[in-house]
């Protein structure tokens, strides 16, 4: 029987990645994927990104101790990321080989992720996923091992909102609202307080009417 994986607690890391080889025309943040993640070992992560008109992107190759595939979500209005990392797969930086195919052209790239140590900690986002349009007022729930989670919404260096809400029978919810006039771009923070360094980092939008 296969054993129970837990999801992993991912913090994504907010930085645009180099292609691997890849020509001029295509960059991992025009697929979505400019995104990197912190995956616990022996714990499952997943990414759901929008998907792109002609384009097609396939695993070429996982390290060892490491499991990824993609495939149509949303009735294949969305792509998902799934990575599986092995309890004994060393800890460190790793990049999964992906081969894109576009409009009849093939690109290469690395998509980073680092494995680290497991934790009985617990931290996961279920709204909002990266990518979502994020309107106010906006719900941000989700799981947490912790007494309370702290958020802070930011557009580039401004702060539209932030707080502490407190978790009831381990989970948490609470309306975001704030005022945006200026960016499209925005970026959602959920942290928890304390010494085990557990944060989200979410990469959301405005939307461009309302």
């Amino acid at each position: 029987m296969p054993r129970a994986r837990r999801m992993a607690v991912a913090s994504a890391l907010a930085v645009m990645v180099a292609a691997c080889g890849a020509a001029t025309g295509v960059e991992l943040e025009d697929l979505g994927l400019a995104v990197g993640a912190h995956i616990q070992a022996g714990a499952d992560f997943e990414l759901v990104v929008p998907a792109q008109p002609d384009t097609t992107i396939e695993v070429v190759l996982a390290p060892p101790g490491v499991v990824a595939s993609i495939s149509d979500a949303s009735g294949g209005d969305s792509i998902r990321l799934a990575v599986a990392v092995d309890q004994e797969t060393p800890r460190g930086a790793y990049n999964l080989a992906l081969r894109v195919v576009k409009d009849g052209e093939e690109y290469e790239f690395g998509w980073p992720f680092r494995v680290i140590e497991s934790t009985d900690a617990l931290l996961t986002v279920v709204s909002p996923q990266i990518g979502d349009l994020l309107p106010s007022p906006a719900v941000l729930s989700g799981r947490s091992s912790s007494s309370t989670v702290d958020y802070t919404l930011a557009a580039g260096s401004l702060v539209l909102a932030e707080g502490t809400v407190e978790v009831v029978d381990g989970a948490f919810s609470v309306a975001l609202e704030f005022t945006n006039t200026c960016c499209i771009e925005m970026v959602l923070e959920v942290f928890q307080p304390g010494d085990d360094g557990l944060a989200v980092t979410i990469p959301v939008a405005y939307p461009e009417e309302g």
